[in-house]
């Protein structure tokens, strides 16, 4: 069994409940024509859904790996990546 204290789940809920665009409430909203739920902000609109979060993570893993390239060339005395 798994104990979580009462701060690191609030901090937990705080988080994952707030909007990355605008810090709105982001609210389960039910689709539907696909029969699932998403996440709504509540103040601008911004929805959330799988395919849009695998995409970010696709994204945020490709940025990091070019950071690190990045690091390696400028560590070695060559110029940035293009």
């Amino acid at each position: 069994m798994v104990k979580l204290s009462k701060m690191s789940v609030l901090r937990q809920q705080a988080h994952g409940d707030r909007c990355h665009r605008c810090g709105g409430l982001m609210v389960p909203e039910k689709v539907f024509e696909t029969g699932s739920f998403d996440w709504r902000c509540v103040s601008c609109g911004e929805r959330i859904d799988p395919v849009i979060l695998s995409h970010r993570q696709a994204h945020r893993a490709k940025d990091l790996a070019r950071d690190e390239a990045e690091k390696l060339f400028v560590g070695q005395g060559k110029s940035r990546l293009n």
